[in-house]
Formats: C-alpha cells, sequence, structure tokens
C-alpha cells in the first residue's frame, strides 16, 4: 500500500478532513429514504475504500457517529453536519465515503464510474434516473443482500 495520498476530503466546515491512499473502487448512488434525508438531496453517492486506508485529521473529536438502522453506523460532522461516510457491521475492513466530501483537485489518478443506482424503490418522485446502462437495484444489489442476510443469521 502507498503511503502517498490518492484523494483528501473533508466536511463543509473543515473540522473534519481526511486522506485516502486508495481511490474508491466504486461509487454507488443510494436513493433510500435515510440517505435522503441525510442529504437532503435526491440520493447520497459513496465510494468503498479500504479502512486501513483513511486516515482522519487531525482526529476524530468532530466525527459524530449515529446508527440510522441495526446494520451501519453513519458519520458526519457534529459542527457543519456535513455526511461523511457510512460501514456496514459486516464488512469492518471497507469504509463508504460521502463523494461530495472528496476534494476534487486533490484526486490522483482516474475516479471510477457509478456503478449502480440503489434503493430505486424510494427514489424520490420528483426525480428521474438517467437512462443509462448503470443497474437499478430496487434495494440493495444481490450479492451485498445476501451478505446482509448472511449477517442477520449470524
Amino acid at each position: 500500500m502507498s503511503s502517498e495520498p490518492a484523494f483528501a476530503g473533508g466536511c463543509q466546515c473543515g473540522q473534519v478532513t481526511y486522506s485516502c491512499t486508495h481511490l474508491p473502487s466504486h461509487f454507488t448512488c443510494c436513493h433510500c429514504s435515510t440517505c435522503r434525508k441525510v442529504s437532503g438531496a435526491p440520493f447520497l453517492t459513496f465510494g468503498q475504500v479500504p479502512v486501513n486506508s483513511l486516515t482522519f485529521t487531525p482526529g476524530l473529536s468532530f466525527l459524530k457517529k449515529t446508527a440510522y438502522s441495526e446494520f451501519a453506523d453513519r458519520t458526519h460532522c457534529a459542527e457543519c453536519g456535513s455526511p461523511i461516510s457510512m460501514q456496514y457491521k459486516w464488512e469492518p475492513e471497507v469504509i463508504h465515503l460521502t463523494a461530495g466530501t472528496i476534494n476534487e483537485q486533490s484526486v490522483k489518478g482516474n475516479m471510477p464510474k457509478i456503478g449502480q443506482h440503489l434503493f430505486v424503490q424510494e427514489k424520490a418522485g420528483w426525480f428521474a434516473l438517467p437512462d443509462d446502462e448503470v443497474p437499478k437495484c430496487q434495494t440493495f444489489g444481490s450479492s451485498f443482500q445476501e451478505k446482509l442476510e448472511a449477517w442477520k443469521k449470524s
């Protein structure tokens, strides 16, 4: 693993900042009602990175953790409220950063394109999904749903 940051980011007020040594493996747009409400937007986009590639600087004092469901923890800035991340309890080795917090000018390399839209059954009625080849799942994707079910049984 390279120690050089592949990108950096942070919240609106600057109290939460981070650097990451890996580019996201993929981006996902989530249209679930929780993502829509915490973001104030029709969906929230997440990029998945290895948790050990992420460093919060100078620390975690303004990073507030919240659980809106039994299976994931989300973080946001305690000062400005910017959503920062989501981490599923069965995937402690990865974290999903909110794409809007990435400082575009810091990116070294090519970011992946959007890989899928999730929870389109909960999307805002006034929002039209793009007519493209990106997969659109009614809830979670099938492999993700299988991981969730296995975690619930454990």
